[in-house]
């Protein structure tokens, strides 16, 4: 459907936040709210598609949003948008209607979903926050298949809980250091914080978790992101992914041996997702 006269009005720097699956309750809201899609900027896609063109499909507008609109969100950050980091470039598009009634304008704007597509709430203006992808310490994160998926409570089956976050930026405070350099320091700073976390470092391999962390490449640390993920997961016997656990480290853990059922339930873009990331 037609985008509401909301986010046409919407200038550079407008947050937006709505509840209903179909947005149909968007408004604007301060950033410093919780809210689902900042606005950076519109991208006009004439040039590309003239009068007679035919309205793209689902597959077509999730390139043309990141070829047209990553460049206007990368603008409005200054050129310092991570591409690994939590958020990710997002658009109002035209509805078929207006398509057909000339109307070529994107929308742009940055928006943090989860692994599913559903959107999480962010709270700040994404120009001023960090953009690092790190998960709170003490969150479960789902599983689908052999594929880490959105948060959820550490009692249901999960891929991983976070045991820990490392500011890069303390340890290394000179240029970008490689990610050997980084596994080396992560090595033992994350053993010793999933330890701690844990409440006994043995209990993690009598749990049969193994911890392992996130590093950052080149163009995060070029974006501002220090930021990194401490955790623990499981592999599945013949390693062939990530095995389901329930419970969390920290208390009674059942690993599975077999990989969690799958959904494959195609997710509609804009759905606000429950719960926090």
């Amino acid at each position: 459907s037609s985008a509401p006269q909301v986010v046409f009005d919407a200038r550079a720097g407008t947050c937006l936040n709505w509840t209903e699956p179909d947005a149909a309750d968007i408004g604007a809201v301060a950033c410093d709210r919780p809210h689902l899609f900042e606005a950076t900027g519109k991208a006009d896609v004439r040039d590309q598609f003239p009068d007679r063109a035919p309205f793209p499909d689902t597959e077509q507008w999730q390139q043309i949003k990141q070829e047209r609109c990553a460049p206007v969100s990368a603008q409005f950050l200054a050129g310092r948008f991570d591409p690994h980091g939590r958020f990710a470039v997002g658009a109002f598009t035209p509805s078929e209607e207006g398509w057909q009634a000339g109307d070529r304008v994107l929308h742009c704007g940055l928006q943090q979903p989860g692994p599913s597509g559903k959107l999480y709430r962010t709270s700040g203006s994404a120009s001023k926050v960090d953009q690092s992808n790190t998960y709170p310490v003490g969150r479960c994160l789902g599983i689908n298949g052999t594929e880490v998926w959105d948060p959820v409570d550490c009692a249901q089956p999960h891929s991983v809980e976070i045991t820990g976050q490392v500011d890069l930026g303390q340890q290394f405070p000179g240029g970008y250091p490689g990610e050997d350099r980084q596994d080396g320091l992560l090595a033992t700073r994350c053993n010793e914080l999933t330890g701690q976390y844990a409440g006994n470092p043995a209990a993690v391999a009598d749990k049969k978790l193994v911890p392992y962390w996130d590093t950052l490449p080149q163009e995060s640390w070029d974006a501002g992101s220090r930021q990194v993920n401490c955790k623990v997961s499981a592999q599945l016997p013949d390693g062939s992914g990530l095995a389901p656990i329930t419970g969390s480290v920290k208390g009674e853990v059942q690993v599975g041996t077999s990989p969690a059922p799958q959904d494959t339930a195609p997710v509609e873009p804009g759905v606000p997702a429950t719960g926090e990331r």
